[in-house]
Order: C-alpha cells, then sequence, then structure tokens
C-alpha cells in the first residue's frame, strides 16, 4: 500500500513542475498568478495527504528528520507566522493579494512542499527523475519565451523586447533559467547515457537563452557568479586529476579576462546589443542610487529600524513605504511612488520581517551550503552534488539581490533544498529501523507497516477536498465572477450592476480584492461615462461599492488606496446628487490617508483640490506650498498651485509661482505648458 501512495505523491509532486506553464487569461484577474497558486496548492494538498497516510503507515521511516536544513525552513515559516500575526496587517500578511498571493497560507504549503519531497525521495535514480521532468517542464517555459521573441505580441507580452513567457514577468523568466541551467549541468555531469546527455546540454542551452532574453540584470549576476563557484569549486575538489584543474583555472582567468574586456566595451553597439549582458554591464552605481529601487532599499531600512524585530509583516512593505515615502520619487513618475516590495530579498526580508526573518532566510542559504560541505566530507554527497548544489544556492541568493521570491521560484527553490536535504541528510531505511529495534533487545515487530482502514483514508480524502474546495476552487471562482463583473461594467453598466452583486456575495478569503478592483473599476469608468449613466443606475452602483470599499478601509486601515478610490467615488456623488456632505467626507478620506503617507504630493494635490471646493482656500494654498518645499524639482506642484491663485483671482501670485518653477530650472512638458499657457 505505501508504495502506491507514494507513486501517487511522486506523481503529485511531476505534476507540479509544470504548475508554471498555467495561465488563463480568459477566466481570471492576474491569468499568471492566481491560477498557478491555486492549482500548486491543490496539488500540495492532496501531497499532504498522502503523506500523511504514509506517516500513518509507518512513521520512523517518513517523518521529517532532525536536519540542519529542516530546522532553518522551520525557523523560516515561524518568522513569518510571527511577523504576521505581530504585524501592522495580519489579514494582508496571511492571505497576500491577487497579483503575488504569496501570504503566510501560501508559503506553508511550500514548506510542506519541501519536507514531503525530502521524505518520498530517497535514492539519486529517484531524484534524478524528478529532475530530468522539472527540466523538460521548465524548457517548455523557455521555449515559448523564445517565441516570444520573434513575437513579442504572444501572450500578452505587450511588444516588449524582454521575455515573459507564461510567468507573465521578465524576471521571473530569468531566474528560472538560472535554476534550469544549474539542473541541466548536474544532470549532464552525472549522465550516462548519450541521449539524454545531448538532451540534457540542448534544453541547458534553453534555460540560457530565456535567461538571456529575460533581460535580467540580477540572473546574469547570478550565472556569472554561479559558474565562477562552479569552475573554482571543481578546480579545488578535483585533486587527483591535476590536469583538468589547471585547465580550469586557466578557464576561470579566461573568463575574468573577456569580463573584463567586455566591461571595458560596455559602450559599444555590439556589448550593448547582447541580450541582458549589455543592460548589465551598462548599469553603474551612480545609475542604481539615482533610480527609485535605491529609494525603496533606503525606506526599507528606515522602516526596519522602526521596528527592528519582527518588521512591518510580510507583504507589509507598501504601508512601510508609504509611511517613510521620499518625495523625490515622483520625479520618476507617478507609476514609481507606488512599491509594495523593495525589489530586495534582503532588504524586504529585513523590513518586513525585521532581523529575525533576514537570518532565518540567509540560514537556508548558509546550511544549505554547509549541508553540502558535510555531505561531501562523509560521502554522502559528490563532487557535482557539492559543487553545482552550492553554486545555485548563491546564484540564486544574488539574483534576488534585485528582486523578489516569487511562486515559480518558491517551487524550484524549495524542490533543490529537498533535495540537498534528502542527499546529505541521514533518512533511514525500513532495515536499519528493524536492526536498531533488535540492538535495543526490543522485539521487531513482523512487520513495520501499519495497515490502513477504508475509513480512514476516507476521511483524509474528505479533508483534503474540503481545503481544496474552500481554499482554491471557491477563491477561484470568485475571480472568475469578479472579472466577468469587471467586463459587464465596461460593456453595459446595468448588468454590471448584476454581476457586482454576485462577485461580493461570493466567499473568498480575498473579497478585499474583489470590493478594491470594483471600486477602482466603477472610478475609472465614471471618470469617462457618468453622465451616459444617468444619475439613478449611478446612484444605484455607488450604493452596491461604495459601503464594501469602506469595509476594506476597516479590514486595511493603512491601505490608502482605498481612501483614494472612497474619495474619488465620494466626489461623484457630489457631482450627482450636489449634496456638499459629499465633500466632506472625501476631505475626511484624504486627511486620513496623510496621516499614513504624511509626504505624498498626490495626496496632498488631491487634499487642496477639496479644500478649495469648500472654500478653504489658505488651507489649500499650505498644502500646495508644502509640496514645493518637499520636492522643488516637480513642475506639477508649481503649476497646481498657480491655478489655484488663478480660481482665486490672483493672477500676479499665480505669476510669481510660475516664475518660481522658472527660477528653480523646472521643466513643463507639452500638457503642463497648455495649463501655464491657460493661466496667463
Amino acid at each position: 500500500m505505501n508504495q502506491k501512495i507514494e507513486w501517487l505523491a511522486k506523481i503529485t509532486v511531476y505534476l507540479t513542475f509544470f504548475v508554471p506553464l498555467v495561465v488563463i487569461p480568459a477566466s481570471f484577474i492576474f491569468p499568471f498568478i492566481v491560477p498557478k497558486i491555486l492549482l500548486f496548492r491543490s496539488l500540495t494538498a492532496v501531497l499532504i495527504g498522502a503523506y500523511a497516510l504514509l506517516l500513518f503507515i509507518n512513521w520512523e521511516e517518513y517523518k521529517p528528520k532532525l536536519t540542519s536544513l529542516n530546522l532553518v525552513l522551520v525557523a523560516f515559516l515561524l518568522s513569518f507566522a510571527l511577523s504576521t500575526f505581530f504585524g501592522v496587517d495580519p489579514y494582508h500578511s496571511f492571505w497576500d493579494n491577487h497579483e503575488r498571493m504569496l501570504g503566510l497560507f501560501t508559503i506553508f504549503h511550500y514548506i510542506a512542499f519541501y519536507l514531503v519531497c525530502s521524505s518520498i525521495f530517497k535514492t539519486w535514480t529517484e531524484w534524478k527523475t524528478a529532475l530530468k521532468i522539472f527540466l523538460v517542464a521548465g524548457s517548455l517555459v523557455m521555449f515559448i519565451g523564445l517565441l516570444q521573441v520573434g513575437n513579442p505580441e504572444l501572450l500578452l507580452n505587450g511588444g516588449s523586447d524582454r521575455v515573459a513567457s507564461t510567468l507573465g514577468n521578465s524576471i521571473y523568466v530569468g531566474g528560472y533559467g538560472l535554476f534550469l541551467t544549474f539542473v541541466a549541468l548536474l544532470l549532464l555531469v552525472k549522465e550516462k547515457n548519450t541521449f539524454w546527455k545531448w538532451l540534457e546540454a540542448g534544453l541547458g542551452l534553453m534555460g540560457i537563452l530565456g535567461l538571456f532574453f529575460s533581460g535580467s540584470r540580477g540572473a546574469v549576476l547570478g550565472l556569472i557568479a554561479g559558474l565562477g563557484v562552479v569552475i573554482l569549486g571543481y578546480a579545488l575538489v578535483l585533486k587527483e586529476h591535476p590536469g583538468i584543474r589547471k585547465t580550469l583555472w586557466v578557464v576561470l582567468a579566461l573568463g575574468v579576462l573577456l569580463l573584463g574586456i567586455l566591461y571595458l566595451n560596455r559602450q559599444s553597439k555590439f556589448v550593448q546589443e547582447i541580450p541582458a549582458v549589455g543592460r548589465t554591464l551598462n548599469t553603474s552605481l551612480d545609475d542604481v542610487k539615482n533610480s527609485p529601487r535605491w529609494i525603496a532599499w533606503e525606506i526599507a531600512i528606515s522602516s526596519w529600524k522602526e521596528r527592528p524585530f519582527l518588521g512591518w509583516g510580510p507583504n507589509n512593505f507598501f504601508y512601510a513605504f508609504n509611511q517613510h515615502y521620499n518625495p523625490k520619487s515622483l520625479e520618476f513618475g507617478y507609476g514609481e511612488t507606488w512599491f509594495d516590495n523593495a525589489h530586495n530579498i534582503l532588504l524586504n526580508t529585513l523590513a518586513v520581517q525585521g532581523i529575525f526573518g533576514l537570518l532565518s532566510y540567509l540560514s537556508i542559504f548558509i546550511f544549505g551550503i554547509a549541508s553540502l560541505i558535510w555531505g561531501y566530507h562523509r560521502q554522502k554527497a559528490d563532487n557535482h552534488l557539492l559543487v553545482i548544489g552550492a553554486a545555485f544556492l548563491l546564484a540564486h541568493l544574488i539574483q534576488n539581490v534585485t528582486v523578489f521570491e516569487n511562486p515559480t521560484s518558491y517551487l524550484y527553490f524549495m524542490f533543490w533544498l529537498a533535495f540537498i536535504n534528502q542527499s546529505t541528510g541521514y533518512v533511514a531505511p525500513k532495515q536499519d529501523i528493524k536492526n536498531t529495534l533488535l540492538n535495543h533487545n526490543q522485539k521487531a515487530p513482523a512487520n513495520l507497516d501499519q495497515r490502513l482502514s477504508v475509513g480512514f483514508i476516507s476521511t483524509v480524502g474528505i479533508i483534503v477536498f474540503l481545503i481544496i474546495f474552500i481554499f482554491n476552487i471557491q477563491p477561484a471562482r470568485a475571480n472568475m465572477k469578479t472579472l466577468a463583473a469587471l467586463r459587464d461594467l465596461g460593456q453595459n453598466p446595468t448588468l454590471g450592476a448584476i454581476s457586482m452583486k454576485a462577485a461580493l456575495a461570493f466567499n473568498s478569503p480575498h473579497i478585499d480584492d474583489i470590493r478594491s478592483d470594483l471600486g477602482r473599476s466603477v472610478a475609472q469608468i465614471f471618470s469617462s461615462y457618468l453622465q451616459q449613466i444617468g444619475k439613478d443606475k449611478s446612484n444605484e452602483i455607488l450604493d452596491i461599492v461604495y459601503p464594501e470599499l469602506q469595509k476594506n478601509l476597516m479590514l486595511h486601515p493603512r491601505d490608502i488606496r482605498n481612501q483614494l478610490t472612497l474619495t474619488q467615488l465620494s466626489q461623484f456623488k457630489f457631482v450627482i446628487n450636489n449634496q456638499p456632505q459629499y465633500l466632506y467626507e472625501a476631505e475626511s478620506l484624504m486627511e486620513d490617508a496623510l496621516r499614513y503617507s504624511p509626504k505624498r504630493q498626490q495626496l496632498m494635490y488631491n487634499l487642496s483640490g477639496l479644500k478649495l471646493q469648500l472654500g478653504k482656500s489658505d488651507e489649500a494654498i499650505k498644502l500646495m506650498e508644502e509640496t514645493i518645499t518637499l520636492n522643488p524639482k516637480i513642475a506639477e506642484s508649481y503649476w497646481r498651485l498657480a491655478y489655484h491663485y488663478k480660481l482665486l483671482k490672483q493672477t500676479e501670485k499665480a505669476k510669481e509661482i510660475l516664475k518660481l518653477a522658472e527660477t528653480n530650472g523646472v521643466i513643463f512638458n507639452d500638457n503642463e505648458k497648455n495649463i501655464v499657457n491657460e493661466i496667463l
């Protein structure tokens, strides 16, 4: 019986390798993330159920062993959990949103995936089969990415010159290509079958091509560092092959020389046109310091100092970024003023999980490499696993310095760690357990396996089904209903109102996302089609969505996107019904938002305009003057203040402000020039 259940578990693991291929644009909001996570969690639920049966059959054989990697993974999960419940928004940390879906609930599935893989794969033959299947599945993702090179519009890639494949993000493709490269290398050096050697080499090359065409600088740096470790590692461990060692030292020297030549010629057309490489070599420290990411990194450090031990809570960097918002961010455009991640795994972890979280995360890599060294010295891991296993861990860490973990990276990272854990740790076979019992003068049972009753199997099956239905199928249905409502709203507001009610009535842990998506969509539609919709239907739609967003505000008071959307809807209520109370509601919402992001110009612009409408001209002017003080380089602050003065019939004051903008070297774009001309 246990062999059949083991096969079920292994097949389920193999199926998870194909999850990165899943993308369903026609049915899901965030189609590159939501269906992947829901499918992975469902497969993992089946995996956990099968593992529970195996533990019951033979606890000693399948139980998690006391290995260093097991301990640090549990420590990381504990850190994640503590930061979740002691953070500023536990609900968001636990579930996350539709765009990421990497809350504590999902992270638990990845850790469970790791533990089960560590227990059911026991020999190199079994791991080799799994790695080959993973390589083939991943190469399909790379192949679709390569198709996007010739057809940039393929699969919602939007004409980008960087491939995103089925992952929806070029950065994710770069990291995945990095992993596949090292998997192929490990299989290749240990392979004896000629056919598989050629196939693994070809698939490994596809991973490298996918990495380069992703344009991910972090992945390129990871690849360079990882290959450097491979060459250096083999040069150190192949003591019985002096000829090969000399060759490797020469290759390493030539590699360093080649990198030097490419760097010195980094501004040449040839180097610049090398995918990813040109982009990486032409990035200087000054470029990084003058980028929005540098601001996010500084904010990560500042926010960590405020909550040093457990941080703000996983997935709550958005709140930290808002609270410590730097007005310089607007110099890069509004798109760079909203960060939900520091784009640096170390700094982001420090901010959201504190020092405990960062140490537990780094310990995964430290103890992973230490396990490989320990296993090598005790002849449990050969030189190939030692060198390539450590090389990928280092490469993955380096590429994450400029990005963050994602659903696909957690999948292959946890699988690689499970591979290292089982290959270097101690997993006692059934015969050893029997001998241990005999050595302690205990009577060995005739059969160590426990029999499974039909009732027990049925109970486990029902529990697994309920978990999948409640936490995966229902959220999937809710997501699809929300997408249908968004489409109906855009085509027929009457039908949209009915669809909205259906989506909002559907039970889902992500009801907050449903409310937000519908609220923002209504605000966008009203901005363009308010008059066509009419007063009665507009009020009906607002009466549906407004109270729901107020619930979101109670659930996530720090999420200023709720205040912004509610402010827009309050203003629409004022326009439709001509009742000043709605303007006062909007004013209160903006003042509340400023508590959580006190230096954000966008909030000040909105609040200033509202105060001007309410006749509070002095307060409106003071707010606009403050935006100029916060960052005198932002053109919008000047023309908005000048426009305020124009509306107040103070033309000379308006001219003074525009003159100040000229003195400060501010340059207006074409649209802003039209506004300035109107003011003058």
